[in-house]
């Protein structure tokens, strides 16, 4: 038998440590459409920097390519924002519940319980030219993991960066104690994933840790 449980209270979601009153800032309004960071026109690289998503999520780039990029797929009323990490403490208490919500206002963010659960990511890639993986925020959305997502106006700097890169990016990730982290292969998502999206059978060891239905 298959049971539907909507609205099931699951504590390693988002929602599930937020103000009731910041839910709909959680919500999706709209088809969602990925934002990056760096943009294609800008040459900040991101290596030595952290981005905030919202209050609920931060991101130390520890280690990256010169044109790695990170893709934020949620709910738009969330900012992002981005500042060198050796600023990031001071950043996020300053601006919690003002530039970063959910929490909103002084109330909430004096009784939020911070970003506490950290997990360190080491992410290996193989193909310069797909993303390597998915980083997905229970109850939030995920980010998109590209080691070349930047164009570059110089056709030899793909190669300089494959040659002199151990193939590893070094990742960060702040959240709210309960709320899960994982990373997983990248969705295929928009048009540019029919470029590098390839089927693949599950593996023999995939086959056997699959739940097995019976009818």
């Amino acid at each position: 038998k298959l049971y539907d449980t909507p609205g099931v209270h699951l504590h390693h979601r988002q929602a599930a440590v937020i103000h009731a009153d910041d839910l709909p800032s959680l919500a999706p309004q709209s088809r969602l459409k990925g934002r990056c960071f760096p943009a294609n026109d800008t040459d900040v690289g991101l290596s030595g920097n952290t981005l905030f998503w919202g209050g609920l999520v931060r991101i130390d780039v520890v280690k990256a390519l010169p044109r790695t990029r990170l893709t934020f797929y949620g709910p738009k009323k969330l900012s992002i924002n981005m500042v060198p990490t050796t600023e990031a403490d001071e950043f996020y208490k300053r601006e919690v519940g003002v530039m970063l919500t959910p929490p909103t206002g002084q109330e909430r963010a004096e009784g939020w319980c911070g970003l506490q659960g950290v997990r360190e990511l080491q992410i290996k890639y193989e193909e310069l030219d797909r993303p390597a993986s998915d980083i997905a925020i229970s109850g939030l959305g995920w980010i998109a993991v590209e080691p070349l997502g930047v164009p570059s106006s110089d056709p030899d700097s793909s190669v300089e960066e494959e040659d002199g890169d151990s193939g590893e990016l070094h990742l960060r990730v702040h959240v709210p104690k309960p709320v899960e982290v994982f990373v997983r292969a990248p969705l295929p998502v928009g048009k540019a994933a029919s470029q590098w999206y390839r089927y693949q059978e599950l593996t023999e060891v995939e086959e056997e840790l699959r739940p097995k239905w019976h009818y």
